[in-house]
């Protein structure tokens, strides 16, 4: 699963270079520029590689209130995967990634609240773990220092361990953590995953049942925010789906699944959303919609922030809060700090990011998100996001 794109961790939005986009002088209206980002991406795409890719750019400024802005690019030749014509607009179906690891953080809030106690004290008494991986706390899987190896490039481990609950907990009855937790940074897949079972209070290893529930409770809390086209992959979406493309550009195959993640980590990378719906869940963690200022949920999940150094390699490691990445940004304004997310799964990318308000008795200014069939969505989100900042 593609997930942290290394520009984020190396120094945030500020200076970021897109290879391939044209660069664009700032205009007086910043859409009009990303618009023309978009168009020569899809135009350079299309041309350069034969590729028939989307573009979805999401976009709240100061004067768009609780509604905001959208623009589209290569709506004229989207197909779906068996290649028939796709409409390209907010209500199009697109795999959303990594940024489900927000969505179920904020789920877990509005079940239970802040993060206490450990997987050992929400799923020891139903399921097997070793002790190592039962004593995991869930603030430590939500923060990114689980004391589990990175795993967004794969290879880490068994090939069939996520097929199946099942397969998942033999495998974690004698597993070892190669770090301990807290101490250090890492991007886990695998502590995502779990923190959705903490979630649900998963009871039992019948997958299919845990990825209902977790649908369930994602939809309930999705409709907080209005959101009501969100929900876990499920084979029937495959047809409402755009053709996806690799990072080099390459199509999938029409027989593929078009499965983001494996059942039983439908928590960290495996929901399906509108850009409509991404827009409503931009808002509200931009505190833009009713009573948006005043949520102890967003208060909580935005301003606790930790860095550590990453397990593996130097450097002090991003700042993270619940999900959530916080990147210093500077603006003609002075320094910015804009919470961001991305994913990225086969076929596959997303960027969300919004520059942060809580403490300032005002909403969030100015936020984004792109969804794209293609490799592209984090660089075009820091160009957007570059864009709005400039004022």
């Amino acid at each position: 699963m593609l997930t942290r794109r290394a520009v984020l961790q190396a120094g945030g939005v500020a200076g970021m270079t897109l290879a391939g986009l044209r660069p664009h002088a700032a205009k007086a209206d910043p859409v009009q520029s990303i618009q023309g980002i978009v168009d020569d991406y899809y135009a350079n795409s299309l041309g350069g590689r034969g590729a028939h890719v989307g573009v979805v750019v999401g976009i709240a400024m100061p004067d768009s209130g609780d509604r905001g802005r959208f623009v589209f690019a290569g709506g004229q030749t989207l197909t779906n995967p068996e290649g028939r014509r796709l409409e390209l607009n907010e209500h199009t179906h697109l795999e959303i990634g990594s940024i489900s690891k927000v969505f179920t953080s904020g789920m877990y809030y509005m079940l239970h609240g802040p993060y206490t106690g450990t997987l050992r004290s929400t799923l020891g008494e139903r399921l097997t773990m070793s002790p190592a991986v039962a004593d995991i706390s869930l603030k430590n899987l939500a923060v990114y220092r689980p004391g589990l190896a990175q795993d967004n490039q794969g290879g880490v481990y068994p090939p069939g361990m996520m097929r199946s609950l099942r397969n998942l907990f033999d495998h974690l009855a004698h597993f070892t953590t190669p770090f301990p937790q807290g101490t250090c940074y890492a991007y886990s897949n695998l502590g995502w995953s779990l923190l959705g079972m903490a979630t649900v209070r998963l009871a039992n290893l019948d997958t299919e049942a845990y990825a209902e529930t977790y649908n369930a409770e994602l939809k309930k809390f999705c409709r907080g925010f209005g959101a009501t086209n969100t929900e876990v992959f499920h084979p029937r979406l495959k047809p409402q789906l755009p053709r996806g493309y690799t990072r080099r550009f390459v199509s999938l195959p029409p027989d593929s699944n078009y499965q983001p993640a494996r059942d039983a980590g439908y928590a960290s990378g495996g929901i399906v959303s509108t850009g409509a719906d991404m827009m409503q869940f931009l808002l509200y963690n931009m505190g833009r919609l009713p009573r948006g200022l005043n949520d102890r949920a967003l208060a909580y999940q935005q301003t606790d922030t930790l860095q550590t150094p990453p397990c593996s390699g130097a450097g002090p490691g991003p700042t993270t809060s619940y999900g959530w990445f916080h990147a210093k940004v500077q603006t003609p304004g002075g320094e910015a700090i804009v919470l961001n997310k991305n994913g990225g799964v086969a076929g596959f990318t997303s960027w969300m990011g919004f520059v942060g308000w809580q403490g300032t008795g005002a909403p969030s200014p100015v936020g984004a998100f792109v969804l794209s069939n293609s490799p592209a969505s984090t660089r075009i989100g820091n160009e957007v996001m570059k864009l709005l900042l400039r004022g």
